[in-house]
Order: C-alpha cells, then structure tokens, then sequence
C-alpha cells in the first residue's frame, strides 16, 4: 500500500486540474485568461472549483509554454508531465488537490502538507510521489520500532523450508517462502 500513496495522491491532483481544465475549456481549442476569468456560462462558472480557477491565474505562464496566450491539450499535458517528475510545490499540491481531490484524500493531503519539510528531503522545494511514499515507509518503521522495541524491522529476513520427498516420489523438492 505504501507505494500508491503518493501516486493516489498525485493522481488525485492531476485529476483535478485536467477536469477543471476540461470544464474552462467548453469545447474552444485553447484556454485563455478570459476565459479563466469569465467563464462561457453559469454552469461552468459555478461547476469550476474558484480555488482551481486562482491557480490557473497564478500559473497561467507557466501552463502556457508556448506562449500564445492559451492554454492547450499539448500545454496542459507537458504541464502534468513535469507536475510528475519534478513534484509539486505546497502551493500546487495543496491547491490542485483542493480542485479535485475531495474527502478521500484529505487526511492524507493534511499529512503530507503538515510534513511538507520533513518530506521534501532534497530541499527543492518540491515533493515528488517518491519522497511521499519514503516518507510513509519510514513512519511506519518508526511505528513498529515503538510498538516492538525489541524487533529492529530493517533487519528482517526470510526462512525458506525445503520438502524433499521420498526418493520412490517423481518428485524431488519443493521450496516454500516465509516472511
């Protein structure tokens, strides 16, 4: 489970941000601050997260990387592309999620943004999914070392049985795992 916690949390992200993206953009071949700023009609208008609609604003040059002054598929799609690799900022992560990600991922949206220091352990400023999942994987060793005290859980290791059959059987060995 530790694995998918980051990328739950960064899909949950990008989710936000392409549907909002894709509500703005209401059929037209680009967004531009207008439309961001007046959208085409009530529903959009109030069916846009306001929070979604600030970061679009905020971020509009960036997004835009062309610089035609509209924000397209190809613009939003290199802008996701980076959001995954290179991490996302507090102020991206916590807005973009405010877009689209919901209740399900509030505790863990408050966990990572109330830790934001302690993840981000390159001090870049950015938490990538793989630093959210590190982080995760280590609160759980602490968890056990306090709850166990005497089991140190990164020196475990495996014990394999070996059955080994009767030499009239066709068979001649078969290994089990345990862990």
């Amino acid at each position: 489970m530790a694995n998918l916690i980051g990328s739950n949390l960064f899909t949950s992200a990008i989710a936000g941000l392409n549907s909002n993206y894709l509500l703005l953009l209401n059929g037209s071949d680009g967004l531009t601050m207008d439309n961001i700023l007046n959208p085409s009609d009530d529903t959009i208008r109030y069916t846009v997260n306001q929070t979604f609609r600030s970061y679009m604003m905020t971020n509009f040059n960036q997004i835009d990387m062309d610089g035609d002054g509209k924000i397209g598929t190809d613009d939003v799609n290199n802008y996701v592309t980076r959001l995954k690799t290179q991490g996302m900022t507090y102020q991206e992560l916590s807005q973009l999620c405010a877009s689209g990600a919901g209740g399900s991922m509030s505790s863990l949206l408050d966990t990572v943004l109330s830790n934001f220091t302690q993840i981000d352990t390159n001090h870049d400023g950015r938490i990538t999914q793989s630093e959210i999942n590190a982080y995760r994987v280590n609160e759980q060793i602490k968890d056990v070392k306090e709850k166990y005290p005497k089991i140190n859980p990164t020196q475990m290791s495996m014990f394999y049985e070996s059955k080994v059959d009767s030499p009239d059987s066709t068979s001649s060995k078969e290994d089990k795992v345990f862990g």
